[in-house]
């Protein structure tokens, strides 16, 4: 698979979803809860793989918590305005 067909605009929504219920759960650790989220719904071959492949965290997968993290504080920041 093609990092193009892993990584989307539906694993992005599924990974935002994912991390929505664990804050519905009371979780509040904005980074753990990103980096969670996305670890189980993205491709191996995107985390687990590339992370291997360098040996430590791939710039690919701190991209892909760092977009989820930001989209969630933003969320949180909207949640809290209304």
């Amino acid at each position: 698979m093609e990092y193009g067909e892993a990584i989307s605009d539906d694993a992005d929504e599924a990974a935002f979803q994912a991390a929505l219920q664990q804050l519905a759960r009371g979780r509040v650790d904005l980074h753990e809860i990103a980096s969670e989220a996305v670890a189980r719904t993205y491709c191996v071959c995107v985390v687990d793989g590339e992370d291997a492949a360098e040996g430590h965290l791939s710039a690919i997968h701190a991209k892909l918590i760092e977009s989820l993290e930001r989209r969630l504080r933003a969320w949180v920041y909207r949640q809290e305005i209304v």
